[in-house]
């Protein structure tokens, strides 16, 4: 996959963010163009970006159009062929490169649980309609809507639970046949259903109904990098022969520029998929994450401030002697008047191939909301996943941030909320209003509500997770 400028010349990552960003807010072009390293201050123009998309009620569409544009304009397959006309050419033509295998579940029902959603609020975790939206979930918007689940292998993908509360899903994951083997096995003892994917050049002829269930975890499975075109086709195929609602779970994550690239292949299919179906039909849904910088009310701020001034003078020495500083905040007000805060959980360590990737899903789902179709943007948690803590760093910070207000979830417990979440959202009429877009259903793990600067919690909380665990 390649980076072209309007001039068709070949750039770099850093190159493109710095022109989707100065595409979504011009005011910023001039100062954008002029930062020498782009990957020591690239956060600060995120949180620029972040306000102008709340300043009045059209700035998020206008932000979101002007930058994803662009991206989308810069976007090429290696046989320099745009990537968002090859994949609605492929939405159309290429429905015969990939077959499928059905499989059924007869395990039983599991029901859902969501680990007092209430207790996630009171905690500061979660924002308040997250405890009423699964206080009032029903199972029957999941069963009659099939999850295409992009990346649907990983850790955090909801796709599992779908399957054992009893959904139907088709996951595009990689070829790889212990993850397969896994995944035939979960659907098998689950009461869902499973669409399985081979690429008909992988089968080579064989009969893939009758395989058993290794011989098939050895031949499934679809790159979105380098089978965007059979992806494609096979949603097409399914979009024209299931008769329900299509869930389009966007859950790719890859290291440096290549989460661009995956990001890209998902962006395109989303595109091409909602706006070639009835808007009813379809729901995009992303795990957005907190790291990020967002518009929130003031009312926000003020409860951080009041709770910071209630801490006892226990935990105030404790904090002096650990550094946390108070969270501040920008304060900035709307051209109604309203006064917003910029909410800066933002590191530097993700990079910015990282802060691209997700603010482009973010623009999508205003784009999403503002045309009247369906969006489940979830903002969700830090989680326990392995690859966190395989990171020794990670290990350590995770064990001492509940301390400092800041609470990883177990992975089921927040693989099990954001689907609920999700399912919850199915039947649910969204608003077209960029702010409760993200903020409603916000399950942040106490970063959007942190009494202290999200930067020195973190730093607190390693230090006392190094004390803790005697490393």
């Amino acid at each position: 996959m390649r980076f072209l400028n309007s001039q068709g010349q070949a750039i770099g990552s850093t190159e493109l963010g710095r022109t989707v960003l100065a595409a979504a807010e011009p005011k910023l072009s001039s100062e954008i163009a002029s930062v020498e390293n782009w990957r020591k201050d690239y956060l600060k123009f995120f949180r620029e970006v972040a306000k102008a998309e709340l300043v009045s009620p059209r700035s998020a569409i206008e932000v979101a159009t002007q930058g994803l544009k662009v991206f989308e304009e810069s976007v090429f397959t290696d046989n320099n062929e745009n990537l968002l006309e090859v994949i609605n050419k492929a939405w159309r033509n290429n429905k015969d490169q990939v077959s499928m295998v059905v499989i059924k579940g007869t395990g039983p029902a599991k029901q859902p649980d969501f680990f007092e959603a209430a207790g996630l609020v009171k905690q500061h975790l979660a924002e308040p309609m997250v405890a009423e939206k699964l206080g009032a979930f029903e199972l029957s918007s999941l069963k009659s809507n099939l999850l295409i689940a992009l990346a649907g292998g990983a850790e955090y993908s909801p796709a599992r639970v779908w399957l054992d509360w009893g959904g139907t899903t088709a996951i595009v994951a990689r070829p790889r046949p212990e993850l397969w083997s896994e995944l035939i096995s979960r659907a098998r003892n689950s009461s869902g259903t499973l669409h399985v994917p081979v690429l008909k050049s992988r089968a080579q002829g064989i009969d893939i109904q009758n395989l058993s269930d290794e011989e098939l975890a050895n031949v499934s499975g679809l790159d979105l990098v380098q089978d965007y075109e059979a992806i494609a086709g096979w949603l097409s195929m399914l979009a024209r022969t299931e008769t329900g609602g299509l869930v389009l779970g966007c859950y790719a994550y890859a290291p440096g520029v290549k989460h661009i690239e995956v990001q890209a292949v998902q962006h395109c299919l989303g595109r091409v998929m909602s706006e070639a179906l009835p808007k009813s039909r379809v729901t995009l849904n992303w795990l957005a994450t907190p790291t990020d910088a967002y518009a929130v009310p003031i009312d926000v701020v003020n409860d951080i401030n009041n709770r910071y001034h209630q801490r006892t003078a226990l935990i105030r020495v404790r904090d002096l002697i650990f550094g946390v500083r108070k969270h501040q905040f920008e304060l900035f007000e709307t051209e109604s008047g309203q006064r917003m805060a910029i909410m800066d959980a933002t590191s530097a360590l993700q990079g910015p191939s990282y802060a691209l990737a997700k603010r482009t899903q973010r623009w999508m789902a205003y784009q999403q909301l503002f045309a009247g179709r369906n969006v489940a943007y979830l903002v969700s948690p830090p989680a326990e996943t392995r690859s966190v803590l395989n990171k020794r760093i990670l290990r350590l910070t995770y064990a001492g941030a509940p301390a400092f207000g800041l609470d990883p979830f177990a992975v089921d417990q927040a693989v099990s909320v954001a689907t609920g979440l999700l399912v919850a959202e199915l039947s649910a009429p969204r608003s077209q209003n960029a702010l409760s877009g993200y903020l409603d259903l916000a399950v942040h793990g106490g970063l959007w509500r942190v009494i202290y600067s999200p930067k020195s919690a973190w730093r607190a909380a390693t230090i006392l997770g190094a004390i803790t665990l005697g490393l």
